[in-house]
């Protein structure tokens, strides 16, 4: 079980709203954030997912560094990576990676506030672009970003949060091949194969 959103915890103790004991309660992830950065690894067969999503997560660090200097916002990246379970007939292996971002007035936030990301974006989606395999496996992969809030969460999340979260890592379950909505129907797609 994870510590869960410490700085908002400790707030709440320090303002005596709340025990120190509930400070270790498993994290209630999506129920404690409005705001999202929604990422999907896609790929079309196993050996490329692997070498795709390490590629992906070794590289989420650097993302997370420029997010973390945005003025008001604070990030809470979930360590979880949440299996897409066949939601994109194109694409059947996948994950879906959440970084909450909240906003505090003592952090420097304010009403009216507009933050823009898409030059971090851009940055990050160049970076996993330099894959060095992207040409070998061309075609076979997908990188998708986006920012969402709290009810434009894909329904593989969803159903986790219904479910009850925890802080498991993915487990893969046997894909249905019943041609359920495509999660491409969902977000806008960024191709990295070819550098697009």
């Amino acid at each position: 079980e994870r510590g869960g959103g410490g700085y908002e915890s400790v707030k709440t103790v320090e303002a005596d709203r709340a025990e120190w004991a509930q400070v270790h309660e498993p994290f209630q992830f999506f129920r404690q954030f409005r705001h999202f950065l929604w990422l999907e690894v896609l790929a079309r067969n196993e050996e490329v997912y692997q070498k795709f999503s390490g590629w992906v997560e070794s590289k989420l660090r650097i993302l997370t560094k420029q997010l973390e200097v945005a003025s008001g916002m604070i990030i809470h990246p979930n360590p979880r990576q949440y299996d897409l379970r066949g939601t994109d007939p194109e694409w059947p292996l996948g994950c879906g990676m959440f970084i909450a971002m909240a906003f505090f007035k003592d952090q420097g936030a304010f009403v009216g506030q507009t933050v823009d990301l898409r030059g971090h974006f851009h940055h990050f989606v160049d970076v996993i672009a330099q894959w060095s395999e992207k040409d070998t496996y061309n075609g076979q992969f997908l990188f998708r970003v986006k920012r969402i809030l709290v009810h434009q969460l894909p329904d593989y999340a969803r159903d986790v949060v219904e479910e009850g979260e925890g802080d498991k890592k993915r487990a893969r379950p046997a894909r249905p091949e019943d041609g359920a909505a495509s999660a491409g129907e969902q977000v806008k797609k960024r191709h990295v194969s070819n550098g697009v």
